[in-house]
């Protein structure tokens, strides 16, 4: 039941926008829009994919953050909404590393993260940009624990937010490249993961992003 109410919710999001995306025309190469009175079906969008080091500064109690520094990848796909509005869908993924052991027992966090996207987006020069992403959806963590021959593991679904900022350079007129932050809030205690050494602090992730995209028409 939580999971359909946090697909309902994304749903919610994203179908208007979507819907009622605003037109526009290519002309000479650049788009112009139409009135905001004249909202029709979406022309045109991108799809980037982005790789790179994301960090989970949570412990257990008694200190030691469970994990280490680890890797996330990702894809987001959005559609054109006006010159500074662009909304689609987010998936991530993020694997921790498990450094040496915290109180004798060895942690694995992972994450995967489901958003109903959105993406601010300024043009600072002819093919520079900058932008800020934020997302609200859901993320469903899972930490192992390992000790003594023994592993236990537990995971939980959970709505979800994250905001950041981004930067980006056109390489031709539809690829592009940038770098992105964004820092990722699950609902989740690590109490709900960690019953016997956690807490009432919520997990919380920093994803550091290399991004290659391409538009579409």
């Amino acid at each position: 039941m939580r999971l359909f109410k946090i697909v309902f919710v994304i749903v919610s999001f994203l179908l208007p926008p979507c819907l009622f995306a605003q037109q526009y025309t290519v002309v000479n190469g650049q788009k112009e829009f139409a009135d905001l009175a004249d909202w029709g079906a979406y022309h045109g969008g991108e799809f980037s994919f982005g790789m790179g080091v994301t960090s989970s500064p949570n412990s257990p109690d008694g200190g030691g953050n469970y994990t280490k520094n680890g890797a996330v990848v990702g894809g987001t796909w959005l559609v054109t909404m006006t010159p500074h509005i662009s909304s689609g869908f987010d998936y991530t993924y993020a694997g921790f590393r498990t450094p040496a052991p915290v109180q004798n027992v060895r942690y694995t966090l992972e994450a995967q993260e489901v958003f109903a996207a959105f993406k601010l987006k300024w043009d600072i020069a002819p093919r520079f940009r900058l932008y800020l992403p934020v997302g609200l959806g859901a993320a469903y963590l899972s930490l192992t624990q390992r000790k003594d021959g023994m592993e236990l593991k537990r995971g939980k679904w959970a709505f979800a937010a994250y905001a950041g900022a981004g930067a980006e350079v056109d390489i031709t007129p539809t690829v592009f490249a940038g770098v992105e932050y964004r820092y990722v809030r699950p609902f989740i205690q690590t109490g709900d993961l960690d019953p016997l050494a956690g807490s009432s602090r919520y997990f919380q992730m920093h994803h550091f992003f290399l991004r290659l995209g391409k538009r579409f028409s």
